[in-house]
């Protein structure tokens, strides 16, 4: 499996298990932005993390990367390494990396700052998701979805996430509560986890469920979505 397959792949099997990519992160001993480069297919990871990323989701379909393709997480290019490194090259690297480390300190304040503001977009936006649904505006709910967007990791695209929303709308669908139960937030993705109740056919139920959320072009839009009743 290569990329991009293995990213997506990565992706639907964490929000399967109700992991965000920081509990993932934190089981295989691996760095978060590790995770966050692998899932959005920004690099190609060693077989060695990948195997060790499956077997903390518990998958055994799991083929092993073309030895070529391999290159480990931090996108070194080894090929580009010369043997016979000189004094300046090594001052070039010295002064790079504390630039860098001052800009990581710099962002991860920047980003806990942010996170607040992640989560308010997210609660409006299901807010409005929940009175579109409500007054049968279906179009207006999917201006939320991009258009790949995943349903129950079955049900993807625009096109088929509206039969469901309507044929759910036909059924007297009705959205009674939506709680927000936590948002991690991590650069470009947002994982929120939820609870709703809603009438269904006439009965009421409990759902509980995960969305992910990805930052393209200054708007928030959902990707994902994985949910069971009871």
């Amino acid at each position: 499996m290569k990329q991009p397959d293995l990213g997506k792949k990565i992706s639907e099997l964490r929000l399967a298990k109700g992991l965000t990519q920081s509990e993932l992160a934190e089981k295989c001993n691996l760095s978060l932005r590790t995770i966050q480069r692998i899932e959005s297919a920004e690099v190609t990871p060693r077989s060695y993390s990948v195997k060790l990323i499956f077997k903390n989701l518990d998958y055994e379909g799991y083929t092993s990367l073309d030895k070529d393709s391999e290159e480990d997480e931090n996108v070194t290019d080894r090929s580009n390494l010369k043997t016979n490194i000189t004094k300046k090259a090594l001052i070039i690297a010295l002064v790079t990396c504390i630039i860098a480390l001052g800009y990581l300190a710099f962002d991860s304040k920047s980003e806990v700052q942010s996170a607040a503001q992640v989560k308010t977009i997210i609660k409006e936006s299901q807010a409005n998701i929940k009175k579109w649904m409500n007054t049968n505006q279906v179009d207006s709910v999917l201006t939320l979805y991009k258009e790949d967007a995943c349903v129950l990791q079955s049900i993807c695209g625009k096109i088929e996430i509206r039969k469901m929303l309507q044929s759910a709308i036909n059924k007297n669908y009705k959205l009674l509560e939506y709680n927000i139960v936590s948002v991690s937030v991590a650069d470009s993705i947002a994982v929120e986890k939820y609870e709703n109740i809603h009438e269904f056919k006439g009965k009421t139920r409990k759902q509980v469920g995960i969305t992910e959320w990805r930052l393209t072009k200054g708007k928030w839009f959902i990707v994902n979505d994985v949910f069971r009743e009871y």
